[in-house]
C-alpha cells in the first residue's frame, strides 16, 4: 500500500502538470508530449508543495491527500481542455517519421538505450544510498525529516531565538533561512509513505533528472532539431558527471535550480523566436519558482529581464537601449554606486567596492587571480566532459550573428549575463575560495549548465518551420523596426 500511495503522490502532480501544459497548445507541436512531461513534472510537484503549504497555513494537517485530490480535479479539467483544444493528439509524436535512414534510427536506438541504462544505474544509487550530501544532511533533509517525524509544520528559526524559546516547539539548523521548497520536495513522498524513509525522499531527484531530459528534448525538437540531434544534446546533458552526481547523491538543491532555470531559458528563447505567449507563460512560472528553490535563484531569474526587454524593444531602438545602459553604468561608477533601504527587506548596497543584498549577503569586491583552478575545473578535469569546449565554439560561432535576430541577441544576453555573474562571483568575491579549493564552483556552474547547453543547440541548429504546427500568434512581441 505504501508504494501505491507514493506512486500517487508523485504521479498525480506529474500527470496534472503534463495535462496543464498540453492544454496550453491548441495544436500538438512536434516534441509536445516530451515537452509537456518535462515541464509538467516540475510545475506539478511545485504546485503540490505550494498547496501543502496553503493547507497547513489554513489550519489543516500536514498531509498529502488534500493537495493530491485538488490536483486530481485540476488534472481532469486540464485533460478535458487539452482534448477540446487538440492537445491530446499523439500524431506529431513519432520520431521515426523524421528519420530517413536505418543508420540514423540505429544511432537513435543506441543513444536511447544508453540513456535508459544510465538512468537505471542512477535509480539504483538513489534507492540504495542513504542521505549523504553535506547540505542535505545539515539543512534540506533535516527539515524534511523533522516535519515527517512530527507530522507538523514546525518553524525553523535562528539559533538565538531557538535558545531563547522554552516551549521546545521551534527548531534550528545552520542555514535556517534557506527557502523551504527543496525540503518540501523531499517531504512530499514520505507523507504518502507514512514515515520517514530516505530512499522514498530521494525519488523526486530521480524524477527531476528524467523530466529535465524530456523537457530539453521536447524544446529541442520544437526548435527544429532532428530527433537524433535532439537526443544527442539530451545525451550531452544527462552524461555531465556533475549533473549525474547530483541525481545519484539526492538531496542538494542545485539540480532543481539547474532544471527549473534551464527550462525557463528554453521557454524564453522559444518565446523570443516565435512569440508563442504560452512559452512565455512557462518561462515566467519557472523563473518565479527559482528564488523559492535557492536564494541565488533570485539572481538567475533577474538575469532574464534584460533579454525580455530586448525582445520587446523594436530593433531601431536597440542602439538607444545599449547607450542608455552604458550611460547608467558610467553614472553608477562615477557616483560611487547606490545604497538604499527596502522596507521589510533590508539595506541594498551596490558600489564598485561592495555588493550587499539582504537575501544573499554582503560581498567585498577585490580581484583574485584564479584562472588556473577555473580552467582546470571547466576544461581539463572530468567534471563537464566537452561542455566547456562546446561553449567556446558556440561563442565564436554565435557572436558574429548576435544582432541578426532578436532571439539571437536575447540568447547572447542571457549567456553573457550569466557568465559575467559567475566571473564577478568567483574572481571578485570571497567565493574565489570555492574555486581554489575545488568545491562549490561546480555546484554553482551546474545551475547554469542546462541553459548554456540549450543555447549551444540554438546556435548549432537552424530553425526549420516544417517541424512545428504552430504559427506565431498575433500578439507576438516586436521582432523588428
Amino acid at each position: 500500500m505504501e508504494g501505491w500511495r507514493v506512486a500517487l503522490a508523485l504521479g498525480v502532480p506529474w500527470l496534472t502538470g503534463t495535462l496543464g501544459v498540453r492544454a496550453l497548445w491548441r495544436n500538438a507541436p512536434v516534441g509536445g508530449w516530451p515537452l509537456a512531461l518535462g515541464y509538467g513534472y516540475f510545475l506539478g510537484l511545485l504546485a503540490a508543495i505550494l498547496l501543502l503549504r496553503a493547507q497547513v497555513a489554513a489550519g489543516g494537517p500536514l498531509d498529502w491527500t488534500g493537495p493530491t485530490l485538488a490536483l486530481a480535479v485540476l488534472g481532469l479539467a486540464g485533460g478535458a481542455l487539452a482534448r477540446r483544444r487538440g492537445g491530446l493528439s499523439v500524431s506529431c509524436w513519432n520520431p521515426w517519421r523524421a528519420m530517413p535512414g536505418g543508420i540514423e534510427r540505429g544511432l537513435f536506438i543506441l543513444l536511447l538505450a544508453w540513456l535508459g541504462w544510465r538512468l537505471f544505474l542512477l535509480a539504483q544509487e538513489v534507492w540504495l544510498r542513504p542521505l549523504y550530501p553535506w547540505d542535505a544532511w545539515t539543512t534540506w533533509g533535516v527539515r524534511a525529516r523533522v516535519w515527517s517525524e512530527l507530522h507538523q509544520w514546525v518553524p525553523f528559526v535562528d539559533p538565538q531565538h531557538w535558545l531563547a524559546d522554552a516551549s521546545g516547539s521551534v527548531y534550528t539548523v545552520h542555514a535556517w533561512e534557506y527557502p523551504d521548497a527543496v525540503s518540501l520536495l523531499a517531504l512530499w513522498p514520505t507523507l504518502a509513505f507514512g514515515a520517514w524513509h530516505e530512499p522514498v525522499a530521494h525519488l523526486p531527484w530521480l524524477g527531476a533528472g528524467v523530466a529535465l531530459g524530456l523537457g530539453f528534448y521536447g524544446q529541442a525538437r520544437l526548435w527544429g532539431a532532428s530527433p537524433l540531434a535532439a537526443l544527442i544534446f539530451v545525451w550531452l546533458l544527462l552524461s555531465l558527471p556533475v549533473l549525474d552526481t547530483h541525481i545519484a547523491l539526492a538531496g542538494y538543491a542545485d539540480l532543481w535550480l539547474a532544471a527549473v532555470f534551464g527550462l525557463a531559458v528554453c521557454a524564453l528563447l522559444q518565446w523570443a523566436r516565435t512569440g508563442d505567449r504560452w512559452q512565455g507563460v512557462l518561462a515566467l512560472l519557472l523563473a518565479l519558482a527559482c528564488p523559492w528553490i535557492k536564494r541565488e535563484g533570485l539572481v538567475w531569474a533577474l538575469l532574464l529581464i534584460p533579454a525580455v526587454a530586448v525582445v520587446w524593444t523594436p530593433r531601431r531602438y536597440w542602439l538607444w537601449l545599449a547607450g542608455g545602459f552604458l550611460l547608467a553604468l558610467t553614472l553608477w561608477w562615477m557616483t560611487g554606486g547606490v545604497a538604499f533601504t527596502v522596507t521589510g527587506w533590508g539595506e541594498v548596497r551596490l558600489t564598485p567596492e561592495v555588493i550587499q543584498l539582504p537575501a544573499l549577503g554582503r560581498f567585498e569586491l577585490h580581484y583574485h587571480d584564479i584562472w588556473e583552478p577555473v580552467v582546470r575545473n571547466l576544461l581539463i578535469l572530468g567534471n563537464w566532459h566537452l561542455l566547456g569546449y562546446l561553449l567556446l565554439a558556440a561563442l565564436l560561432a554565435g557572436l558574429p550573428r548576435t544582432l541578426a535576430e532578436p532571439w539571437r541577441l536575447a540568447g547572447m544576453i542571457v549567456m553573457g549575463s550569466g557568465l559575467l555573474m559567475l566571473f564577478v562571483l568567483f574572481f571578485f568575491t570571497e567565493a574565489y575560495l570555492w574555486a581554489v579549493e575545488y568545491t562549490s564552483i561546480n555546484r554553482v556552474f551546474l545551475q547554469f549548465a542546462p541553459a548554456l547547453l540549450f543555447w549551444v543547440l540554438t546556435v548549432s541548429v537552424s530553425y526549420n518551420p516544417v517541424v512545428s504546427s504552430r504559427q506565431p500568434p498575433a500578439d507576438a512581441p516586436a521582432q523588428n523596426g
